[in-house]
């Protein structure tokens, strides 16, 4: 791949800022078509290269700085402590002298929402410094208004973050009260049950989450009662911020982590126990049909005392993962040494490693910060502070751009609450997908005979996460090579990452499908991306360990293993893992690309002169769109953008002569054997003559299931 090449990544918020388009934070629109429903969201046209500028934001200091034990950030008066307890008290001695009335400022119900922390939690560390009790309140909404609410792998660790909070919250002498049914009515009861003259909560960032946000605080003010909504979800702004000219947004520190008791109230209202919410109910041996939460039988097996590792989806993401906001932090400081050391740079730019940096499927080097952050374990804002002290200018603007990119993720998401399901350019609504659904669910189970793409798949699949290069290489391959929609990927990702996230996965699903505001300029081969990700094969090892026999050389290739070697390596003993789900790489991108330009062709009133694409606002401005390369040429039968073989995967490395594995004379030996019996068989069979006419050949090739792989 070809790193000195411009990446058309785009969102709205960049877009618009650089193209001058007036943004007033409110949802697009266009005539006769919204501009949500073409999924536009906030972003810009910005072209990142492998040089980046530091932001103007930035502080000026450079060099590795080796990491220091985090220090909670200093704030006066800490909730919780001697200054929160004087201020209770004097309240309660002036009531008594009847120096003022109502000096009791009362209880304060806390919505636990995607901040499940003690830092930084703007909410909770209110109304310890301001009311006489709280009551932490989480509600599980059976009128959600997410077309996308949170399931599968999300929704298990959702379960574990609300444990461990609640842990959390014992310790300070609180606790957790856990409801079920509409959220205003929950609400309305716990407040109206306790006596509480107050809510807190932090805002939720989705369209739909907003809009009930301010459902709710509308209908407690209607009570006269009061409310209190605070930012604490993003590193930098809210969705419904515009973005406008002018200085760049100073940093804020986070606040401090409360240690103190909290007050408790009077009496506790009724709650359910955190299991009755069914949040962890794991049970199922493989992927549960329909996208279930669980399996009915495996989960009464587990239930009575069955076996986790066969009957529960979620056992290794349990001990893959460790739970809560201690541990985000620990992994937190984790990761600044290795960033300090230097595993945060790309390729070529690593001071100890030159194959591949933060892409290493094989290295833990990337953060993995993203599930606590999606949950509300970690602080944006504590993280970025964390980021500051820490790592040099350099390594912390490669970092804290991709933190940001999730505030803008969610700020398109806001313009454009139905991206999740339509696509942004709105002519791709109209494109003919050729992927068959056996494709799709082979795919998903990690079963398409190309190891990298299916070790990344059953990784997803054990644990809930892929580095974000792997997600690249799996979504292409989908999209690139099945000729399968985008949609299709979304789901599945919505389905089974524990980061499960429906404004970055809209707004990155989108790009590699073509129809984002920006769009991914490179494809990822599912052999040759190896060479950045995992050259020995130690990853495809570890979640494909029906080909851990097999040497470096034929790895990410199996079906390129000369008889021997397969047999050697008992890769035919365990099943038939080498037939592939697709076998002309080409001629299957090929393919896909006709389908894109014949969309492009029948509606040229979306085509630029340029050959990128525009789409009009309603107050008529224009706003250009980047399109990759060769779609931008319009060639249908020629492919530009093409990863090529390094030197691990080349002919030379694959001679068995120089094989480095065990037994490597045996299986040359065996392996001239089996390919003497081959070719004998072959040369007495009778040999079709090969026709001339080549366009016809392409556009009437088929695969192992009779299905065409090149369009005509």
């Amino acid at each position: 791949m070809d790193f000195g090449r411009k990446m058309y990544f785009s969102t709205l918020d960049d877009s618009m800022k650089e193209q001058g388009v007036v943004d007033t934070g409110e949802p697009l629109s266009r005539d006769l078509v919204s501009l949500s429903s073409m999924g536009v969201g906030s972003s810009y046209r910005a072209r990142l290269e492998v040089e980046v500028k530091a932001p103007a934001s930035a502080p000026l200091d450079s060099g590795p700085v080796a990491p220091v034990a985090p220090v909670a950030p200093v704030a006066p008066g800490a909730p919780g402590g001697a200054a929160a307890r004087n201020r209770r008290r004097a309240r309660r001695r002036a009531e008594v002298r009847g120096d003022v009335e109502d000096a009791e400022p009362g209880g304060c119900v806390v919505l636990i929402r995607e901040d499940c922390r003690l830092h930084d939690n703007p909410a909770l560390h209110t109304a310890a410094d301001m009311h006489d009790w709280i009551v932490p309140l989480y509600v599980h909404d059976d009128d959600d208004p997410s077309p996308w609410p949170v399931r599968g792998a999300g929704l298990w660790w959702r379960h574990e973050s609300l444990g461990f909070f609640d842990k959390s919250l014992q310790g300070l002498g609180s606790r957790i009260v856990y409801r079920k049914g509409k959220l205003l009515e929950q609400v309305m009861d716990v407040m109206l049950t306790t006596g509480a003259k107050a809510l807190h909560f932090n805002l939720q960032l989705e369209p739909w989450h907003h809009q009930r946000d301010l459902d709710l605080e509308a209908a407690v003010v209607s009570l006269g009662l009061e409310v209190r909504t605070f930012t604490a979800m993003v590193m930098k702004f809210e969705p419904w911020e515009a973005r406008r000219e002018g200085p760049p947004r100073p940093r804020r520190a986070p606040l401090p982590t409360l240690t103190g008791r909290l007050p408790r109230p009077p009496e506790w209202p009724w709650s359910m126990p955190l299991a009755a919410l069914g949040y962890g109910r794991t049970g199922g041996r493989r992927i549960p049909p329909g996208f279930r939460q669980f399996n009915e039988k495996r989960q009464a097996m587990l239930d009575t005392g069955g076996d986790p590792k066969e009957d529960d989806w979620a056992y290794e993401m349990r001990s893959f993962w460790p739970m809560g906001e201690h541990a985000a932090m620990r992994r937190l400081e984790e990761w600044l040494k290795d960033a300090a050391w230097g595993c945060y740079f790309p390729p070529g730019l690593h001071p100890r490693d030159e194959v591949g940096g933060r892409f290493r499927a094989d290295k833990a080097w990337t953060a993995m910060l993203s599930p606590y952050l999606r949950f509300g374990d970690l602080s944006p804002r504590y993280v970025e502070w964390r980021v500051c002290q820490v790592l040099s200018h350099e390594l912390r603007h490669l970092f804290l751009k991709r933190v940001v990119w999730r505030d803008k993720a969610y700020s398109q998401l806001y313009r454009c609450p139905d991206s999740h399901s339509v696509s942004i350019r709105p002519h791709y609504e109209q494109e003919t997908w050729a992927g068959t659904r056996r494709q799709l669910r082979r795919w998903q189970r990690g079963e398409t005979g190309f190891p990298l793409v299916d070790a990344a798949m059953r990784q997803l699949w054990k644990v809930g996460w892929m580095c974000n290069h792997l997600r690249h290489v799996t979504a292409q391959f989908l999209i690139e090579h099945l000729d399968l929609s985008w949609k299709d990927g979304f789901a599945w990702y919505d389905y089974t990452l524990v980061d499960t996230d429906v404004a970055i996965n809209a707004m990155m699903w989108q790009m590699g499908g073509h129809s984002g505001i920006g769009s991914w300029n490179f494809v990822m081969h599912p052999i040759y991306a190896g060479k950045k990700v995992d050259p020995e094969g130690n990853f495809v090892r570890r979640w494909l360990p029906e080909l851990r026999h097999l040497p470096p050389e034929y790895i990410h290739c199996p079906w390129e293993a000369p008889a021997g070697t397969r047999i050697s390596a008992q890769v035919l003993v365990n099943g038939k893992y080498w037939q592939r789900v697709i076998e002309d790489l080409v001629a299957a991108r090929l393919a896909h690309q006709r389908n894109v330009i014949l969309v492009r062709k029948r509606f040229p009133q979306y085509v630029d002169k340029d050959g990128n694409e525009v789409i009009r606002l309603a107050n008529g401005q224009v706003l250009h769109l980047d399109v990759r390369d060769d779609i931008r040429e319009n060639d249908e039968d020629n492919i530009t953008l093409m990863m090529t073989a390094d030197d691990p995967r080349s002919a030379i490395r694959r001679n068995l002569g120089t094989t480095k594995g065990v037994h490597s004379g045996l299986i040359y030996e065996e392996a001239k054997k089996f390919e003497a019996l081959y070719d004998a068989f072959d040369a007495r069979r009778p040999q079709p003559s090969r026709t001339r006419d080549r366009a016809k050949e392409r556009a009437t090739r088929r695969n192992q299931f009779g299905e065409l792989v090149a369009g005509g």
